[in-house]
């Protein structure tokens, strides 16, 4: 098989050159040109080029996971300040109940607000027609920042779907 591939290859060459040979010199320098021209423009597409986009996908893919690790990072960091346990405890049960109704978790402030007994140890409050998502939402505020748990709750179906009538206990 290789024997007969270098015959004709012989072959091949032999024709080329005698075509050459044949050419006007004018001719010749066209071909030439040509020939460079070609050889440029393989190397070019099948060296260069893909050598160019390979390094500039692999600086997209660089930039994106310095990125993620920046979002992984500011992630963890706000876990990690979630998970130490910082509850605040120098407010009374009373002003972090009014103070947090106001901060808009809610979307609606409550209708009525109690003191049980001297009111640091347990507040009574009273929604009507609080989106439920929004109350449990603003329970889970007050536990993981402020240590309010809700010792008994009593939930109602509001006017319209997705509204509540909540009336909860909380304590500390």
């Amino acid at each position: 098989m290789n024997a007969k591939f270098n015959a004709t290859l012989e072959q091949w060459q032999s024709r080329a050159t005698a075509a050459y040979e044949q050419l006007q010199p004018r001719e010749r320098i066209i071909v030439l040109s040509g020939a460079a021209v070609l050889i440029v423009m393989i190397l070019y597409l099948a060296i260069w080029e893909p050598l160019v986009v390979s390094r500039k996908q692999d600086i997209e893919a660089l930039q994106s996971s310095r990125a993620l690790a920046t979002r992984i990072e500011m992630a963890a960091s706000l876990a990690q300040s979630h998970s130490q346990g910082k509850v605040d405890r120098s407010a009374t049960l009373l002003s972090v109940v009014d103070q947090t109704t106001r901060s808009g978790t809610l979307g609606k402030a409550p209708s009525r607000v109690q003191p049980e007994g001297s009111g640091e140890h347990e507040v009574r409050v009273w929604f009507d027609d609080v989106p439920f998502d929004n109350c449990m939402r603003w329970l889970g505020e007050l536990q993981s920042h402020y240590g309010i748990h809700v010792s008994s709750t009593e939930i109602d179906t509001g006017s319209a779907p997705g509204l509540v009538n909540a009336r909860f206990t909380l304590s500390r």
